[in-house]
């Protein structure tokens, strides 16, 4: 058994092992939300962080307690660390592998200590190709459980320490590279947004008009199920992605924004035939500069819709958060600049979330074809 992709110097079969013939099995304990603390003096792990904040290699550690009871669980460097609750099965079949030496653990963590492999490369052939398998052993509904006893008896293709070494060398050079190229993205808008603040705070405002007075406000008609894979006009739905259908309700220059969901606010702008999804905003026939409008809303928008989020609620928009909404005007020659400088700085962040996809998706591939 052998992967299509692999170093020149390795010809062996890889073997099928058992977890529990590779690592160790304990348990994280103790520690939970209440006992985290900005200022703690000891660094910790919490379950939940392991399928939100972790991928498969953990070498900075974000949260921290002054919790240092002398039973809580301390890691080793190349501990395994997979959470053994959450909502989903999936959400818990992940793992990261810590290398770290004495940071706190958690409850609900378990915790692969390996006896002759390689950490990283476990945790990296968890996350690409046992994932499902793993999501079949957990159990529960409400609130799934994963146990060390459902862990022992998943297998793994594995060659030598040596090959898992230099795999796991490998893709963590391309992780690394995805991170730098994820805080060149986050420094970018974070320097957007205090030029977003400075330009917006000293604008020579002329006027301020309420949106709904600026433009006209509807909503799409269609649902979920218009979409088709061969069709003529855009489809908008609540996504960053736009589709395809066979018929336009819309032959307009337009700007829709997402009212729920994971990109609750994101804007599109469009002039032509197209299609929205009935939880779209469709906004036209502005009265003023449609682009000048688009580069406030972006700003703006977001802000106002998480202001009047209820707590443990999904945000999303009604028409009057849009209708209602205060648009601070200025002159031409002013509104120009800002579109201008808005659209440069955006080109700028939508070229290096290209570099960070293509990264990404190389880091996919060669997982897919690197293990077995």
């Amino acid at each position: 058994m052998k992967p299509i992709l692999r170093f020149n110097e390795f010809k062996e079969d890889w073997q099928t092992k058992s977890l529990s013939e590779i690592v160790s099995f304990s348990k994280g304990n103790l520690l939970s939300k209440a006992d985290l603390d900005e200022s703690g003096l000891y660094p910790c792990i919490l379950y939940g962080q392991l399928y939100t904040k972790y991928h498969e290699v953990i070498r900075n550690v974000f949260s921290r307690t002054n919790n240092n009871a002398t039973n809580i669980t301390r890691s080793k460097y190349g501990d395994i660390l997979i959470p053994s609750s959450g909502e989903t099965p999936i959400d818990i079949s992940t793992s990261s592998c810590v290398l770290l030496e004495n940071i706190l653990l958690g409850g609900d963590i378990n915790v692969l200590s390996p006896l002759n492999c390689d950490g990283r490369f476990i945790s990296y052939m968890i996350n690409n190709n046992k994932r499902a398998e793993i999501a079949k052993v957990a159990q529960g509904h409400s609130i799934v459980h994963l146990y060390n006893d459902n862990l022992k008896q998943i297998n793994l293709n594995i060659p030598s320490y040596e090959e898992q070494e230099k795999i796991a060398n490998t893709l963590e050079l391309v992780d690394k590279k995805i991170e730098l190229q994820s805080k060149k993205i986050e420094d970018l808008k974070l320097f957007k947004k205090g030029l977003s603040n400075k330009i917006f705070s000293t604008l020579d405002v002329i006027k301020e008009e309420k949106l709904g007075n600026i433009c006209n406000i509807t909503t799409g008609k269609l649902d979920a199920n218009a979409m088709v894979e061969d069709g003529q006009y855009r489809f908008y739905t609540c996504a960053k992605d736009y589709y395809y259908i066979d018929k336009y309700a819309f032959d307009t220059e337009a700007l829709l924004i997402s009212g729920n969901g994971a990109y609750v606010g994101y804007i599109h702008y469009y002039k032509g035939k197209f299609n929205a999804y009935q939880r779209t905003y469709v906004l036209d026939q502005f009265k003023e500069n449609i682009k000048y409008i688009k580069v406030y809303l972006d700003e703006f928008l977001s802000k106002r819709i998480y202001s009047e989020k209820k707590e443990g609620n999904t945000p999303y928009i009604v028409l009057s958060t849009l209708s209602d909404m205060t648009i601070k005007l200025t002159n031409q020659k002013d509104e120009n600049n800002v579109i201008n400088t808005f659209n440069n700085i955006n080109l700028k962040i939508n070229k290096e979330e290209l570099k960070l996809n293509k990264l990404t998706e190389l880091k996919k591939g060669l997982m897919q074809k690197m293990f077995v």
